[in-house]
């Protein structure tokens, strides 16, 4: 009986031995995917202005399709980047077909956490003059929130509201 001990008395400690070594490589291979699975790719700003061009392009074009993009600026902030969106609108348009359209382009603009601001400047022919008719800018705060917001809240939440006196 002595015998039968010793033996069980080994294999119970290299069975324990082994369930240690598991243990702890699952424990250290965890780890390493944590770490692996929190490394974001580092867009250049090159490529992150390309990424967000064509996103703005496929917005625009599914929204308005009777409106012009005129250009498209950026201005880069480490992993994030301000963009002025410059549009033609109609000849005959109004203050609130504007906002309602900016509210819309906002909405899907909101899913790309690239922008941390975004400016509209809305053109329209006056006089026979391209002129800047209405501009409104947004902070990152208000982009995120536009979900929950009606677009005739747009004019009080733009850090910066401009309408030219020929808008009506």
């Amino acid at each position: 009986m002595n015998k039968f001990f010793k033996v069980m008395l080994i294999f119970l400690t290299f069975f324990i031995s082994i369930l240690l070594v598991q243990f702890t490589m699952n424990y250290i291979n965890s780890e390493k995917n944590d770490k692996v699975g929190e490394v974001k790719v580092q867009l250049s700003p090159e490529e992150l202005q390309t990424q967000t061009t064509i996103a703005i392009t496929d917005i625009i074009l599914n929204q308005l399709l009777e409106n012009v993009i005129l250009n498209i600026d950026f201005k880069p902030h480490k992993d994030q980047q301000d963009v002025s969106l410059y549009l033609q609108g109609r000849e005959f348009v109004s203050e609130d077909t504007l906002l309602k359209d900016s509210y819309n382009i906002l909405k899907d603009v909101s899913k790309n956490e690239t922008i941390r601001d975004f400016t509209f400047k809305w053109y329209m022919l006056v006089k026979n003059k391209n002129t800047e008719i209405l501009t409104l800018s947004f902070s990152q705060d208000t982009i995120s929130q536009v979900d929950s917001l009606s677009y005739k809240q747009l004019k009080k939440l733009a850090t910066h509201y401009e309408k030219h006196e020929a808008l009506n």
